[in-house]
């Protein structure tokens, strides 16, 4: 039976391939460059370093390495393990055979392998064999070097099916689309913790420990094993045995702890996600008397798409980058030994540095969330249409909603860190009220080209613009930004300055023109506090307010005149013949 299943999964392999677009073609040579690229120069500087590097530095740099595979395979493989456990075609089909469920799984498994696993383990190997060439390693060390790091590689792949059968038993099935949401945050988290780990079981950092040729992880670590029987095996010793046979119980234990859940995660998972969308309950709920009142057309488009956002969890997806921006670094300089304590009291550096990570999330989230709130009508767009609302009141109501969500979440992060701190009152409320402003008119431009460039695919809500559109998004923030932030600099630089744009003014060129430009207005702000501060606060809002409500007026024009959505469709099918014949009969 496995014999045909893998007969089938191959010839279903072949015809996707010989069915693919062009640009996919180009997709696969790129990565495939890409691929040989890496290794080529890999083995390139081990084979020249190879009599200089330390037997400990290199045992280190494995053991690590090692990490790093198991971390690329659940960053990137539970995406494509959920796809072939739950989302593939020939599922419906097989199930309905008399197969057993345990065979299926196995072909998924082996389908799953060839690809990111299989990538990472001629990475891995090839650039080591060159290592071993070049030191004259036993005979030994290539069939250890083999069989270590194709246990490592079935390892994170077993954990990333283990992940997949596990969570689908405790998400209900109306929920399925949230699932992938979970698996992403899951993943990055435990690939965040899985790197971080050598940091956190010492008192030294990384780089420290490994330049000192001690060990980057406990011995206990399956890692270290690893590491342990691979450098042992190239001097023949047989010290390599017993890490070499502990790794490989590893990874058999890896995959039968997987394959146990396969009667009750697979099938049983495959048809809650199938079915679970459409089961309705029996019970009657009661319903409550509410008092309805009648909103403006703005504030009720507004409410409406909070409600989109908020029964759909991958919506959230966009606010992931925070945890990389803000809380992984916080972490780590927690780890690194520092305290908080040590950036209390210097107001006048925290607090502007702040501000400018803060204003740079800005330009991230404000107006990608208000291009979305477009795409986001997708197929429901006609509605929107036959509403006796005008462009203006659809623009604002999509605005103001696409605009508050990152205010609110922000200024929350802000105000915790303003608090560790220890911030004056003057600039938390300065901070706040001057992003409040400029970030509105970031909203207005994405908003502006949402309505040129809006694309829908439902199974990914974070794909809501055209590659080119979102391109020309990602520059127009940051342009905007730096215009605008220019009166709010001058407003947060202190008077103190004005010492070293003097020494800045002897340079010739453009430099020595906009250290002159910085030394006049800062002389002014020193002469004239006040008004300056005033000039400076009106420009400001000049500036933002100005073009917001240009983008906003074109946004609401191009409402008015009708604007086109792409659709992406979920399926993409195409002949497997090569000739069609015009007029026949399907018959």
């Amino acid at each position: 039976m496995m014999r045909v299943l893998l007969r089938n999964q191959f010839k279903m392999s072949v015809n996707t391939i010989k069915t693919q677009p062009t640009k996919n073609y180009i997709g696969y040579g790129i990565a495939m460059i890409a691929l040989v690229a890496i290794v080529y120069f890999l083995s390139k500087e081990i084979w020249y370093i190879s009599d200089s590097i330390p037997v400990p530095i290199l045992e280190g740099i494995i053991s690590y390495g090692f990490i790093t595979v198991i971390g690329f395979i659940l960053l990137v493989g539970l995406p494509q393990v959920f796809k072939h456990l739950y989302a593939a075609t020939d599922l419906q089909m097989l199930f309905t055979m008399p197969i057993p469920t345990r065979n299926i799984f196995w072909v998924k498994y082996m389908q799953s392998f060839i690809g990111i696993p299989f990538g990472l383990f001629f990475v891995f190997v090839i650039p080591l064999c060159v290592y071993g060439i070049a030191v004259n390693a036993a005979i030994l060390f290539y069939p250890v070097l083999i069989l270590v790091v194709l246990s490592f590689v079935i390892i994170g792949l077993s954990i990333a099916y283990l992940l997949n059968l596990l969570l689908i038993q405790l998400i209900p099935g109306n929920r399925a689309n949230e699932f992938m949401t979970i698996m992403s945050a899951m993943s990055g988290l435990i690939v965040y913790l899985l790197f971080i780990f050598p940091t956190i079981v010492s008192d030294q950092s990384l780089t420290e420990r490994l330049m000192a040729g001690l060990p980057l992880l406990p011995y206990w670590m399956p890692m270290s094993w690893g590491s342990t029987a691979i450098i042992e095996s190239a001097s023949g010793s047989s010290q390599f045995f017993l890490p070499f046979v502990l790794i490989i119980l590893l990874a058999g234990i890896s995959v039968l702890l997987a394959t146990s859940l396969v009667e009750k995660g697979f099938r049983t998972g495959w048809i809650r996600l199938t079915e679970g969308s459409g089961k309705k309950s029996n019970k009657r709920k009661k319903h409550k008397k509410t008092n309805t009142s009648v909103h403006h057309p703005a504030i009720a488009i507004g409410i409406k798409e909070w409600f989109a956002i908020k029964r759909d969890m991958r919506e959230w997806l966009v606010f992931m980058p925070i945890i990389f921006f803000i809380i992984f670094p916080l972490f780590g300089f927690l780890n690194s030994g520092a305290e908080l304590s040590d950036l209390r009291g210097h107001n006048d550096i925290s607090w502007p540095i702040t501000q400018g990570a803060l204003l740079f999330i800005y330009a991230i989230f404000n107006g990608s969330m208000a291009a979305s709130s477009i795409a986001r009508e997708g197929s429901s767009l006609w509605i929107l249409r036959t509403l006796p609302l005008s462009g203006r009141d659809i623009a604002i109501g999509k605005l103001w909603i696409s605009w508050l969500l990152p205010f609110i979440l922000l200024t929350t992060i802000e105000c915790i860190v303003g608090v560790l701190l220890g911030w004056t009152l003057f600039q938390f409320i300065i901070g706040i009220v001057v992003k409040a402003v400029i970030t509105v008119g970031i909203s207005a431009v994405g908003l502006w080209l949402g309505t040129i460039g809006a694309k829908y695919n439902p199974s990914n809500p974070q794909a809501r613009l055209k590659i080119g559109t979102g391109f020309i998004l990602m520059i127009a923030s940051y342009i905007y930004l730096a215009i605008t932030a220019i009166p709010y600099i001058f407003l947060i630089v202190p008077i103190d300055a004005v010492d070293t744009t003097t020494d800045m003014g002897d340079i010739g060129g453009f430099l020595g023109f906009l250290a002159d430009v910085a030394l006049t207005l800062l002389s002014w702000k020193a002469s004239y506090p006040v008004l300056t501060g005033i000039i400076g606060v009106i420009v400001m809002l000049i500036l933002s307010m100005g073009i917001a409500t240009l983008f906003m007026r074109l946004s609401a024009k191009r409402i008015d005149k009708g604007i086109e959505i792409e659709m992406v469709r979920e399926i993409k099918s195409k002949s497997l013949f090569s000739k069609k014949k015009t007029g026949s009969s399907l018959y």
